[in-house]
């Protein structure tokens, strides 16, 4: 064990800054508009929650809760009615009722559903006449209506109904979600839902579904309170007004006991609302308060006996975070990424910890902390992040990692001279996150947004999660170190928003003041295609840095199992600036529309059928086989072991050369089921003629699918969820039926105005083999001129064709040249299972 032992000073402030630098941070603050402008954000934050505060009691600023019910709808389901009951002694307030198809990820309306015409829509019964069903404007003005319910002794009930039967598909996941208060439980069951569905006839169907019920108190939680805090310290520290040190204590001293019965809840029963008492939350939470503590602990507004009741709370979530019933932190294996050594978890519970040892150093345990903190990093530096620095989930996580990471690195180099900055993985980790970026998009945020980078969204990420602000707050730190990475993060910063602002969950809103320099010169990196091999990324890249010309594709060919999306084999393509075709991304965990990101008909994959006809969700896992890059074409072949096929391997191409900027899709199966190949488009509408789709896209982009295998497509047009803040809230969907056994080659064409029109021909091979029918050339014409052949052999032995040609041929997969021979033709043997695509060099 590492010893970190040393004299510090508690005087305060210390850990961030100290009182020597305030006017220098003042001055900078003053200076930089950036810094200017967000400072302003904080301070307008502070003095409007000060406003509600005056009228509620802190624990009612935020009470409601949003309570989920998932159901699948039975057979023959055509409408569904739902009943809100209400049972037992008590009061309970509810604000709204959503419905989502959780299939799609889309909101269903109901009418009503926010109470703003009253009980219009819904009909009351109670069981004596003493109850009260009615509704009544919020206590807090910044929000609606509320149904408010009384129950006046244990043995009263309230049901209220919905009057219109609503609507649904049969065998397909439904979310209703009730946004509730209680301030205190009820006497026997408290809050539920029951759903009756309703054949065709609009008769009742057998079984009534019944919701678990909710029966806890919703007090405002630790974590609705926490970026208010920090600009309450901040404003103090820009100002010197007590008065915002005043508030940030007040929140203290609710947040931190808030956190510690919330800990003991969780770790008695597992429960958690939204994670906010598990140690991830708890981790990230920890780290901030210690932080706003620190900035106004020399304030002189902490009584005594209110600093005392601090550091207790604080150490009592300490000691929590090293139990481990309450976090397995001690084992390497764990079923899922909620838990062990490899977990973000377990990242933002060190860090959490060891910041708190560092701002807390006169605690009897602050070095135990300390040394347990760096030896989980020191850990996961080693065995989690990989080879390319990517932390093994997604580039949301591996954002969120990172994160929690800068302020314990920045506060161990400042108060303990510890340096993790000039470590490789550490620059790695950022590396990473540059190099996935995407071209700049001037789609997402909507039309008086600029056009800028973003992250692409694969598994639980959004196009939006905000990490470029990770490049300004820690692109000081390697100026001097590591001159050519500040530089390029500086240039990623500033062309993907230039926000300083600190998002997501539990902001420290410190940083965006304190770190950022926007001064720091910049510089573009030089970013090609990649693969990304441990976490699963092949990224295809043309045209970088030519803003509005850039060509880019992310498929995921991935060994991980994180956050259980079926989505092997999926793509996202961008060009011109637009985005054609996206991963939806995310939602939220815990709100019922996880079915649809997390499903592969969510994805543009292929899902083989069941015996009864149902499409089914391929591997959580597949194996990216061969990988080419080539200034003339990119090239990933992945094998998905889907358990409904005997084999089955994508092959994605991107066509560069002679300016074809195409697409080529084969999906080679051995299967003995039908399958489904679906595409969603970000587009307005489409048209489907024969064997080709032109969806119409935004930016006056089309994407236009031409289908060489099936020849004649038969394909339904649907909608999906799409995350990221985009425009269009949706995807059009498109699902293409095949054969048992059948393959689909398919071309991707992504067009603008000026775009040539692309025809095809099918060309006869000359091929000695009883099985030639597995072998299949086209050629490729844009405006009469051939921009290339394709060949597949979707046979299992090599296959010699031979091509009419006058001129040589090269394969671009190989780079291998044919010469005509004497009779004119090009003999060109190919691999079983191997696709070619010939170019003409003479």
């Amino acid at each position: 064990m590492r010893n970190h032992a040393q004299s510090i000073t508690t005087e305060h402030p210390f850990a961030c800054y100290d009182t020597e630098q305030l006017v220098g941070i003042r001055n900078r603050i003053s200076m930089q508009p950036e810094l200017q402008e967000e400072y302003q954000r904080q301070a307008a934050l502070s003095n409007a929650f000060a406003e509600v505060e005056a009228s509620l009691p802190i624990q009612l600023i935020s009470p409601f809760r949003t309570t989920p019910f998932v159901l699948r709808t039975p057979e023959n389901s055509v409408y569904m009615t739902l009943t809100l009951c209400i049972r037992g002694k008590g009061e309970a307030w509810i604000r709204q009722v959503q419905l989502t198809h959780s299939e799609k990820g889309l909101p269903v309306p109901i009418a009503s559903s926010c109470f703003d015409h009253g009980l219009a829509g819904w009909e009351a019964s109670t069981s004596t006449s003493f109850n009260s069903v009615c509704v009544q404007p919020s206590e807090d003005p910044r929000l609606g209506p509320c149904l408010y319910v009384m129950n006046m002794s244990d043995d009263d009930f309230v049901l209220l109904t919905m009057t219109d039967p609503i609507p649904v598909y049969a065998h397909e996941h439904y979310s209703i979600q009730t946004t509730l208060r209680l301030d205190a439980c009820f006497s026997q069951d408290g809050v539920s839902v029951e759903v009756t569905f309703l054949g065709e006839d609009g008769q009742p169907m057998d079984g009534v579904y019944t919701s678990n019920s909710f029966n806890r108190k919703t007090p405002t939680n630790w974590a609705a309170l926490l970026e208010t805090a920090g600009a309450d310290a901040n404003a103090y520290m820009v100002t010197g007004d007590k008065i915002y040190a005043e508030r940030a204590k007040r929140k203290l001293l609710y947040m931190l006991p808030d956190m510690c019965q919330g800990m003991d809840i969780f770790k008695a029963t597992g429960w958690h609302d939204d994670d906010t008492y598990g140690a991830v939350h708890i981790g990230r939470g920890m780290s901030v308060l210690a932080v706003i503590y620190d900035q106004i602990a020399g304030s002189g507004v902490i009584l005594a006996e209110e600093d005392a009741a601090i550091q207790y709370h604080f150490r009592y979530i300490a000691s929590m975070m090293m139990d481990t019933q309450y976090y397995r932190f001690d084992l390497e294996e764990f079923p899922d990424e909620k838990g062990g050594k490899r977990s973000n978890w377990n990242a933002d519970r060190a860090t959490g910890l060891g910041i708190y040892a560092l701002i807390f150093p006169d605690e009897i345990l602050a070095e135990v902390y300390l040394s347990h903190a760096c030896a989980v990093v020191d850990w996961q530096l080693e065995h989690v992040v990989d080879q390319d620095g990517a932390w093994p989930e997604n580039i949301r996580y591996h954002g969120a990692v990172l994160h929690r990471y800068f302020l314990f690195f920045t506060l161990l180099q400042r108060l303990r001279g510890i340096d993790y900055w000039s470590r490789e993985k550490v620059k790695m980790m950022y590396r990473f996150l540059i190099g996935t970026v995407t071209p700049k998009d001037s789609v997402q945020g909507g039309a008086d947004s600029e056009a800028k980078l973003l992250f692409p969204a694969v598994g639980d990420s959004t196009v939006d999660d905000q990490w470029f602000r990770m490049f300004a707050y820690a692109a000081p730190f390697y100026l001097n170190s590591d001159p050519q990475l500040s530089r390029e993060m500086m240039w990623a910063w500033k062309h993907g928003g230039s926000v300083v602002r600190d998002t997501g969950a539990s902001p420290c809103t410190l940083l965006a003041l304190l770190y950022p320099r926007p001064e720091l010169p910049q510089e573009a990196p030089d970013l090609a295609s990649v693969h990304y091999s441990g976490i699963g990324y092949v990224i295809f890249r043309q045209h970088f840095g030519q803003w509005g010309q850039e060509n880019y594709a992310i498929f995921e060919s991935s060994p991980l199992i994180y956050h259980a999306h079926h989505d092997e084999g999926h793509f996202s393509l961008w060009a011109n600036a637009t985005p054609l075709t996206l991963d939806p991304g995310t939602g939220g965990y815990y709100n019922g529309d996880r079915h649809w990101y997390v499903n592969g008909h969510a994805h543009n994959v292929v899902q083989f059928m069941d015996e009864a006809g149902i499409p089914q969700n391929g591997p959580l896992q597949s194996v990216c086989e061969e990988v080419v890059f080539s200034d003339q074409l990119d090239y990933v072949r992945s094998s998905i072991p889907d358990v409904l096929a005997e084999n089955y391997h994508r092959h994605f191409a991107y066509v560069k050369a002679g300016g074809a900027n195409m697409y080529v899709v084969w999906d080679h199966i051995r299967s003995q089921r039908n399958s489904v190949w679906h595409l969603h488009t970000m587009s307005t509408s489409s048209v489907m003629e024969k064997n080709r789709i032109t969806a119409h896209c935004l930016n006056e982009m089309k994407l236009e699918v031409t289908f060489l295998e099936p020849s004649r497509i038969t394909a339904s047009t649907d909608h999906g969820a799409v995350s990221g803040g985009y425009p269009l809230a949706v995807q059009e969907h498109f699902r293409i039926s095949g054969d048992s056994g059948g393959d689909y080659l398919s071309l991707l064409y992504p067009k603008s105005r000026e775009s040539a029109e692309l025809t095809l021909q099918i060309q006869p091979l000359l091929v000695a083999s009883d099985d030639s029918e597995e072998l299949r050339m086209y050629r490729v014409f844009q405006e009469e001129q051939v921009l290339f052949h394709l060949v597949v052999n979707g046979s299992d032995k090599v296959h010699t064709c031979s091509v009419q040609s006058d001129v040589s041929l090269m394969n671009l997969l190989n780079k291998t040249s044919y010469t005509p021979e004497s009779d004119g033709q090009c003999r060109i043997p190919i691999d079983g299972g191997r696709l070619a695509i010939l170019i003409e060099t003479d």
